[in-house]
């Protein structure tokens, strides 16, 4: 089902807490034995010796790298004091001090700093400032005094909710929902939130960054949200499992959960196509435990959710992190701007004072095998029929895990997700007019690899605007093609008839989405992304034009595509533009 904001009103009240998450605090200590049970016996048939030995070499060498500031000082040092009696008991003998009592020091460490706790009164007062805040700012943004009828007209023109949104609501009373969303920003957390109140679902735990609790405010409301910390910064083998057991234990409680399954922000601006499949396996490993174990509802859902922004507000130092990374660090990273607070204003006051659009697409449903489900929780197979998870899971007539049978599971359903990700993707004018521009531009150096393009001079970047329109209309028309055979979707303006809402720009007519397109590009940064003077188009910043573009990378519409074969979702070409 297709439905819009103006199908929502947002409740007065709030929506039914009939999770696990509310009484989190009463299961929260079972639930942290447990994970620490689980990881120790993990590592039960290896050396500990060495595996303590390379989680402290790792944990030292991160603390070195790191930086602290006033509020990671407390963390890190209750950090250091852990790491110091790992360091004390190595260094005595086995007889002496116990390797499981030490492992034991570790992971209880760890899981009490990934668990999440909730506080109802926290959810109704943060739930109840959200639209508070949105309706403030919508009707600042209109100046207009506060009325209902217009803060709900206001929601509806800035906010596009589509998708299959009943069918979500359905599932949450079936079984467990696992939601996978893109990750663009970090403003992600906040819409989604958002979003969620305004569909009256009841409260969802997620994963979020360890440097999102560096802000006392911020930490203090995610720390009794449901939200679990997750550090990227920690690669040793107990953090990893300690962490992925975290997440299965809560799916087996029956928790809603928000995992974004990229890992971190896209930095290309890409869709993502490589997936973290470890947090995502413990959806099917909560799944056959629940069955196992004969739960009621035992089966839990993925459900896709992508989400568009005509700018986002770290693009550029994300493209020049991502950069930096492919071009062994010919670019230089610059600060995170979602940390610098009159940059987060300036992007929400911009999103809604100028018809900035955001349109979240909620996607078709999946089981834990990757097969769509229908709003009975049913797995609908390949050939159509009715699925029983259970027969999928038995090995030699027995309901049970089985690791290479599972991984197999786990790396159909990461594929999957990330086609359900581009055919649920809402291609934006702005994505169409940077690519536009972007893939005319190389037409005139296709000899340059990706970085020797992106040092072009600025006289080299101008594009004669008639070679400009014309190339982007056949865009448009690849765009559409795509968008017939559900390949994708597009916003409303890229549907309109040539004529509808074109203007003349000096004596040459300007399609409407381009000039929309080309508006919404301008908004929030300050070079020009994409800029039309006279009869030319022009950017004062090719990196973000790159960005930008990526959005529409692996449809096979840049001008080397044809020449990859098969996969095109997070490959390159032979220059080393995404494909």
């Amino acid at each position: 089902m297709s439905m819009s904001t103006s199908d929502l009103t947002p409740a007065t009240h709030s929506p039914q807490l009939s999770t696990p998450l509310v009484g989190f605090s009463s299961i929260r200590e079972r639930i942290l034995e447990n994970v620490v049970q689980r990881t120790m016996a993990e590592f039960s048939s290896n050396s500990l010796d060495l595996v303590l030995g390379e989680a402290l070499y790792q944990e030292r060498l991160r603390i070195k790298r790191g930086r602290d500031n006033l509020f990671t000082r407390g963390r890190s040092k209750r950090d250091k004091q852990m790491l110091s009696a790992i360091q004390k008991g190595l260094l005595r003998p086995p007889g002496q001090v116990d390797r499981h009592e030490l492992l034991r020091v570790m992971t209880a460490h760890f899981a009490e700093e990934i668990g999440g706790r909730f506080d109802t009164r926290i959810y109704d007062f943060t739930t109840g400032m959200l639209p508070i805040f949105f309706n403030w700012l919508l009707n600042a943004a209109s100046l207009q005094q506060f009325n209902p009828k217009k803060q709900r007209d206001l929601i509806h023109n800035q906010l596009i909710i589509n998708g299959e949104v009943d069918h979500l609501r359905a599932l949450a009373q079936h079984g467990t929902i696992l939601l996978v969303p893109t990750h663009q920003s970090n403003i992600d957390s906040v819409l989604i939130g958002f979003i969620n109140y305004l569909l009256e679902l009841p409260p969802f735990s997620y994963g979020a960054g360890l440097n999102l609790f560096n802000n006392p405010i911020l930490s203090f409301f995610m720390s009794h949200l449901g939200s679990y910390t997750v550090d990227r910064r920690k690669g040793n083998a107990i953090y990893k499992n300690t962490l992925k057991n975290y997440s299965t234990a809560i799916l087996r409680e029956g928790v809603h959960s928000i995992f974004f399954p990229g890992g971190g922000r896209s930095r290309s601006g890409a869709i993502e196509s490589k997936l973290k499949l470890g947090l995502l396996g413990t959806a099917l490993e909560a799944q056959t435990e629940n069955l196992i174990a004969g739960s009621a509802k035992p089966n839990v859902y993925i459900v896709p959710m992508v989400m568009s922004y005509h700018y986002v507000l770290e693009a550029g130092s994300l493209i020049e992190d991502y950069l930096a990374e492919a071009g062994k660090h010919r670019f230089i990273i610059t600060d995170d701007e979602s940390f610098q607070p009159i940059k987060v204003g300036r992007f929400f006051w911009k999103a809604f004072t100028q018809h900035s659009k955001i349109t979240v697409r909620i996607g078709r449903p999946l089981d834990v095998f990757g097969n769509f489900v229908d709003e009975a929780g049913r797995s609908i197979g390949p050939n159509g029929t009715t699925v029983d998870p259970r027969k999928w899971l038995t090995t030699r007539g027995v309901l049970c895990k089985n690791a290479q049978r599972d991984r197999e599971y786990v790396l159909g359903l990461g594929a999957k997700i990330s086609e359900r990700f581009h055919r649920e993707n809402t291609v934006l004018s702005s994505h169409l007019v940077a690519f536009s521009y972007f893939e005319a531009l190389r037409q005139q150096y296709p000899h340059l690899d990706l970085f020797r393009f992106l040092r072009l001079s600025r006289e080299q970047r101008v594009l004669p605007l008639s070679k400009f329109l014309e190339f982007a209309e056949q865009q448009r028309s690849e765009i559409l093609k795509k968008a017939l055979h559900r390949e994708l979707y597009v916003c409303p303006e890229l549907t309109m008839q040539d004529s509808q809402g074109d203007s003349f720009h000096g004596e040459r007519v300007l399609p409407a989405w381009i000039r929309e397109g080309v508006r919404q590009l301008g908004q929030l940064h300050d070079a020009a992304v994409v800029r039309i003077d006279g009869d030319e188009v022009f950017t004062d910043d090719l990196t973000l034009v790159y960005y930008y573009r990526n959005r529409l990378a692996g449809y096979g519409l840049s001008i080397r595509a044809s020449e990859l074969k098969g996969q095109l979702q997070g490959t390159h070409d032979r220059k080393g533009f995404l494909a």
